[in-house]
């Protein structure tokens, strides 16, 4: 399966730059772009961190996949956040990060990426102005992981359903972020039905909002028996938070 599965089967031919994936029909028009950042603005980091934290308190380890991991800029937003709001981060790492794409994940491996204005301000919202601790500069627009943050993420070629029906059951986090709309509707069931069997009472799926706004993911969630979890701690945050995007299975 492919996370594109809808267009990819017409167009495989993939043109990749940075962090920007570009889909194009026979007349060279782009019919998907999809793209990746150091914390996205969707989430509200410091809070998801702090929340996992307290929802593990009681977890000796926790086993974190990120799902079509793309360039690696999610799993390091979160690893970076963890280290930088909780006490006991080493529970959750390394992160299993895993994407199809075998090109995106040799440049996740190699783990030097373009950096704007934009992701330089995001670090300092989420993991202080220190982040140089966990980020540092590889030339005058480019970045690398710092501190040992690199050993925190390992990468692999894998696709969605494969990955999510090979996890561990037991105490788990899947980051499985903004790729949701290019699935058929056969493979979200699988998908969720996949991720629903490895799941505990503890376990979080986190998702994007760009899912919802895509194809209202948050109902088929919730039909499919998972509620949904408020995780941001500030008021002046929750804003800008988009509440569907941490989800827990029903337990009956």
């Amino acid at each position: 399966m492919n996370l594109n599965t809808q267009t990819l089967k017409h167009f495989p031919n993939i043109s990749f730059c940075a962090n920007d994936r570009q889909v194009k029909d026979a007349d060279n028009k782009i019919i998907h772009r999809n793209t990746t950042r150091f914390f996205r603005d969707d989430i509200i980091w410091d809070d998801l961190a702090v929340f996992l934290e307290e929802n593990f308190r009681n977890s000796k380890k926790v086993n974190v996949y990120s799902i079509g991991c793309s360039d690696g800029s999610e799993p390091y937003s979160l690893a970076s956040s963890l280290r930088a709001n909780t006490q006991n981060p080493e529970k959750f790492f390394p992160i299993q990060a895993s994407d199809y794409d075998s090109e995106i994940i040799k440049t996740a491996q190699e783990g030097i990426y373009p950096i704007t204005i934009r992701e330089r301000t995001s670090m300092r919202r989420y993991v202080g102005d220190d982040y140089t601790r966990y980020f540092e500069n590889d030339g005058p627009d480019y970045i690398k992981p710092a501190g040992g943050l690199k050993k925190d993420v390992n990468f692999k070629v894998a696709n969605a359903l494969d990955e999510t029906k090979n996890a561990k059951y037991g105490d788990n986090v899947f980051l499985c972020r903004n790729f949701w709309p290019y699935l058929s509707a056969e493979d979200k069931n699988e998908l969720i039905k996949n991720i629903k069997e490895k799941m505990n009472e503890n376990s979080i799926l986190i998702i994007g909002s760009f899912d919802n706004k895509g194809i209202k993911l948050d109902r088929l969630l919730s039909v499919s028996g998972f509620k949904n979890k408020e995780y941001t701690l500030d008021d002046s945050a929750a804003i800008s938070a988009d509440y569907y995007t941490v989800w827990k299975k029903r337990i009956s």
